[in-house]
């Protein structure tokens, strides 16, 4: 416990040190200078928040972290990654991050409109030929704004078990379907969407979406747990899966993601998808003004603005006044949230390895400690 202490403390110096000499050098992360002792302070209140939560509400194991002026100055586990063997839940643990998938594939989507092969406000059926031409008014900003009128899951499709070999095909299962309005008309939220969007991202960059993900983001800035959860490779510290049914703890059943890599198929570390969003935040996946353009509100035809932005959900903490960027996940087994004050470089992520775990009101009552006015 000292050591870990002292590591904190050193990791805390060195960050603030960087950040006086570069204060500068970003558009983000200008948030007001926190002493290192004030820091580790609220990181052990954060703790034990944290770890009364996974007592108190039956979750097997959670794993969060924490940037402050997009710096990595914290990251730990709570609880059990596997029930069965005692494993602990640790910074190292890997989960399912659920639909927090969804603005990773927009920021690949924003890459190739940076690039000019691919523009937001298209048809679909320009990189889609073969699509029904009933849905031809559906644009790539209707997808990544869930206002194509495209359906949710339907049924047991949530807990499908094919393995679909490529993108293309995992479109079968909803193309033909009626749309529930007018594209633009209205707010629906639609996983379907975004694996229709990222089958448009393979046909404008004329590479797989998960090469892309591998090429242009897991490898250049090595967030080699980001990752496409397939059950036939041996994932390192994959966290196993349960529910919570009356009262209970249960194995959670085999399902296969490969329907939805683009929206809610991926897994990675908490420590990583912080590492993520601090990349994004200086500009370094996309231009800075490509971002503030994915974190502007969206609007209906007729003009009503939507608290979704490009892949994020958009929003005003109401106890301090501050713009928040958040996007929170659900999938069998397991869960989280990212959330983002992108104005102070503050960033939080949790992850858990059950279904039915509310992790937005547990950001925000720890993201709110380290908010400095």
């Amino acid at each position: 416990m000292k050591l870990q202490r002292i590591k904190i403390q050193c990791v805390l110096i060195l960050c603030f040190s960087i950040l006086f000499l570069t204060a500068g050098d970003f558009a983000y992360a200008q948030g007001p200078v926190q002493t290192p002792t004030s820091v580790e302070n609220k990181i052990e209140e954060a703790k034990e928040i944290l770890k009364t939560y996974v007592e108190d509400n039956n979750v097997p194991g959670l794993s969060a972290a924490i940037a402050i002026n997009n710096e990595l100055i914290w990251a730990d586990g709570f609880g059990y990654a596997n029930l069965q063997h005692m494993v602990p839940a640790g910074s190292h643990t890997v989960y399912r991050i659920a639909s927090i998938s969804k603005p990773i594939a927009a920021v690949i989507a924003m890459m190739l409109v940076e690039m000019n092969i691919l523009a937001l406000d298209a048809p679909i059926k320009e990189y889609i030929p073969m699509y029904p031409d009933e849905q031809d008014a559906i644009t790539m900003r209707h997808l990544l704004s869930h206002t194509s009128g495209m359906r949710h899951y339907l049924g047991d499709e949530f807990l499908s078990g094919r393995r679909y070999r490529s993108v293309l095909s995992a479109l079968a299962a909803f193309a033909d379907d009626t749309l529930l309005f007018v594209p633009g008309d209205e707010y629906s939220y639609t996983t379907n969407g975004y694996t229709l969007a990222s089958a448009v991202i393979e046909s404008a960059a004329r590479s797989t979406f998960l090469d892309l993900l591998e090429t242009r983001i897991v490898q250049p800035y090595e967030l080699h747990t980001l990752a496409p959860e397939k059950s036939e490779i041996i994932i390192p510290n994959l966290a196993s899966f349960y529910l919570r049914q009356d009262g209970g703890l249960y194995n959670a059943p085999y399902v296969d993601n490969s329907n939805k890599w683009a929206g809610g198929g991926l897994i990675a570390t908490a420590g990583e998808l912080v590492r993520f969003t601090s990349h994004l935040l200086r500009g370094e996946f996309i231009q800075l003004s490509t971002l503030e353009a994915m974190f502007e509100p969206q609007a209906t035809n007729d003009g009503n603005r939507l608290q979704y932005g490009l892949g994020w959900r958009i929003g005003e903490d109401e106890e301090n006044g501050k713009r928040v960027i958040w996007h929170t996940g659900g999938a069998m087994g397991g869960g989280g949230v990212l959330l983002f004050y992108p104005d102070d470089g503050l960033i939080y992520v949790s992850l858990a390895n059950t279904s039915g775990v509310s992790h937005l009101d547990l950001a925000r009552t720890i993201t709110r400690l380290f908010i400095t006015e």
